[in-house]
């Protein structure tokens, strides 16, 4: 990536420039174009109407500006993860956007997790149950293949006790997720299951849901493929794409899990609709029944919303998998493209923040290095284990640093962007961030 940039106003732009950042957060701004090459007149009147007032361009990418500008880094810190080069949605959905604002209760000391608050206390415990509830779902899985019926109890001791590991445990049990999500190569089942079961808790307890409906959203959260059981196994395996009957087979799965919960005893009605709406969307373009807005349970779309973002970070199928905070954002575009409440992706960010735990990074500073806590009182700056120095040279011994932090020598650090650790070649080094915990 090119190291040059400059700063220059909005009124300097022009067709042909290269642009890098803008002067503003993406969370505020009504445009998505903030980084590439300027097409047309018309692009720099949106960004002029959106608000903007400077932009920073590489002159190596792009048409210098006519008045050379000193070469200059941010003076602010970027209020948007930058988007890794690769496959992005082709058309970007335009629209006022909401700020997503912290949640943290008033007159309580902002909760930053930090790596020595989870992971040496915490981390072994969530997953050693992470570990067994996959096992648990696993086995249950089994038993339905083999004909023995689906029975409330089994599912229910599961989810009682994912909840009681949440308890005061909330942000490891999601950095364990994260992480477990960046390490495997072809996710299974049943760690799909066990993880939209954990994220749709995170968010049903944060947004204090009573504690019955809690335990039958996790129910269904964890039960929401349970008709994929019902599917041959040679559609399950098939990396490639589907033809129109397999396609049609598939999409079926909700019906048959829906069919399979109100055919066994116990299961409650939130709990069937979640397993039979997850896959559908607000604008109608969901299956199986293609319902819409309000049609669609509160729950149902709670976990379709957390299905979607697990599914684009696993690895499934032979698909990569990606970043998660290139996931995130994509989750941002799919609701202000109306596939999603954003009621939903609001509370999936506040859960996870813009820069989820597992995200690599590179700081204005050159530095590289993973995401490995996150600061619920400013999403923006989370901790950084810091791996490689300004100039990609690993260091000897990584250093940890609190972007939140007040003292000098960490103010002028910010994140500048995020990168695809399969394109930079370290996704095998993502455990070293940790190793030394």
């Amino acid at each position: 990536m090119s190291r040059r940039k400059k700063q220059i106003s909005i009124d300097q732009l022009r067709p042909g420039m290269h642009i890098l950042g803008l002067d503003q957060s993406w969370l505020k701004s009504t445009v998505w174009f903030h980084r590439g090459l300027i097409k047309s007149e018309g692009e720099i009147r949106k960004l002029r109407e959106s608000g903007v007032r400077m932009v920073f361009i590489d002159p190596e990418l792009g048409v210098d500006a006519e008045e050379p500008a000193d070469e200059t880094l941010l003076n602010e810190p970027p209020q948007l993860p930058a988007e890794p080069d690769g496959p992005s949605p082709q058309e970007e959905p335009e629209g006022a956007i909401v700020e997503v604002q912290s949640q943290e209760p008033k007159g309580e000391e902002p909760r930053h997790e930090t790596v020595s608050q989870i992971f040496a206390e915490d981390l072994a415990v969530v997953r050693q149950i992470r570990n067994e509830a996959v096992f648990a779902v696993e086995r249950i899985f089994d038993g339905i293949k083999t004909g023995k019926p689906l029975e409330v109890g089994s599912v229910q001791e599961v989810t009682q006790t994912l909840m009681d590991c949440l308890t005061g445990r909330d942000g490891a049990m999601l950095a364990e997720t994260q992480l477990q999500r960046m390490k495997q190569f072809d996710t299974s089942l049943f760690n799909h299951s066990v993880d939209v079961c954990v994220l749709a808790l995170v968010i049903g307890h944060r947004i204090e849901v009573p504690q019955d409906q809690l335990i039958e959203l996790g129910i269904g959260a964890l039960l929401h493929d349970v008709g994929q059981m019902r599917l041959p196994r040679n559609l399950l395996l098939k990396s490639g794409a589907f033809t129109e009957q397999e396609r049609s087979l598939f999409q079926s799965h909700p019906k048959l899990g829906a069919t399979m919960i109100s055919s066994a005893e116990g299961f409650s009605e939130i709990t069937r609709r979640v397993v039979s709406e997850h896959h559908e969307r607000i604008d109608g373009s969901g299956y199986p029944w293609g319902r819409k807005g309000s049609s669609i349970s509160r729950f149902g779309q709670l976990v379709g919303v957390v299905d979607r973002y697990d599914a684009l970070v696993s690895s499934r199928g032979g698909r990569p998998s990606v970043p998660p905070a290139l996931a995130v954002r994509r989750m941002y575009q799919m609701g202000q493209g109306g596939e999603f409440e954003m009621e939903w992706i609001e509370r999936l960010i506040q859960s996870l923040s813009l820069y989820p735990i597992g995200s690599l990074v590179e700081l204005n500073t050159g530095e590289r290095g993973w995401v490995i806590g996150v600061n619920q009182a400013d999403r923006m700056r989370p901790t950084v284990r810091l791996l490689w120095d300004r100039d990609r040279r690993k260091l000897e011994e990584s250093i940890t640093v609190e972007l939140s932090r007040n003292d000098h020598e960490l103010a002028s650090r910010y994140i500048q962007e995020v990168l695809n650790p399969l394109e930079e070649g370290v996704s095998q080094e993502l455990s070293l961030a940790f190793s030394s915990t």
